[in-house]
């Protein structure tokens, strides 16, 4: 653990998810690899969708409706409907088919796998402090058993931003009705946690245990950890 400014007690705690409480990259290959070997099983329209031709087309989706670079989901929905259709099949039909597909995709996301040393952590914390969640991404806290621990899930998408934008922060803020000093946000990501709290006066707790280089940073946070564990040194 390596201080970067002088320490002081927070109040309420927010925690990024992916790559954070757990390791996110599985969880999405899998995910991904049903998704295809679904469309190409059950759809004669994307019977040819491969990888690079799913990559191709959710490029070029982003660069028509650049929006959607908030909304990790609404994405995805569009993504698998444009290719649906992109096969033949109506409007109409594509978009509910892709809504299902999309309800797959997001069940298979959600399987992850978190340590019990983390289910320890959150909740030992939650029994002291009021934990909130600020992700980018699209994970279903009640499937992957987090729900419990938390008592504000704020994710981008329907009007706000991806971090590092504010959005997200204040929304955090305003629902804990805190001072932002008064608030920890713990993440992996360089920009999108530590600038992101950092620009909107959260405390900062940068989870670093890949080792990251302190250069990444564009703003230096409160604390670096090498483990997420350190939590309960700082905090209980």
């Amino acid at each position: 653990m390596q201080f970067y400014r002088r320490w002081q007690p927070v109040a309420a705690i927010s925690f990024d998810l992916d790559d954070t409480l757990y390791d996110n990259g599985p969880a999405i290959e899998r995910a991904e690899q049903w998704m295809l070997s679904h469309l190409r099983s059950e759809y004669l329209a994307t019977a040819m969708l491969d990888k690079p031709r799913w990559q191709a087309l959710k490029h070029n989706l982003l660069l028509e409706q650049p929006a959607l670079r908030h909304d990790v989901s609404l994405a995805r929905r569009h993504g698998i409907q444009a290719a649906l259709m992109a096969g033949g099949m109506a409007q109409g039909l594509a978009e509910r088919e892709a809504a299902s597909v999309f309800a797959g995709f997001l069940a298979e996301r959600s399987k992850i796998e978190v340590s019990d040393e983390t289910h320890a952590l959150l909740a030992r914390l939650a029994e002291r402090y009021p934990l909130v969640v600020i992700t980018n991404g699209n994970l279903d806290l009640t499937r992957a058993g987090l729900a419990d621990y938390f008592t504000l899930v704020c994710k981008a998408g329907l009007g706000s931003r991806m971090k590092p934008a504010p959005d997200m922060f204040v929304e955090a803020q305003r629902a804990l009705k805190l001072a932002p000093g008064q608030i920890l946000h713990v993440g992996d990501h360089p920009q999108t946690d530590v600038l992101g709290a950092r620009l909107h006066g959260f405390k900062a707790a940068w989870l670093n245990e890949r080792g990251q280089p302190w250069r990444e940073l564009q703003l230096l946070p409160d604390v670096e950890l090498t483990a997420l564990g350190e939590l309960a040194e700082l905090l209980l």
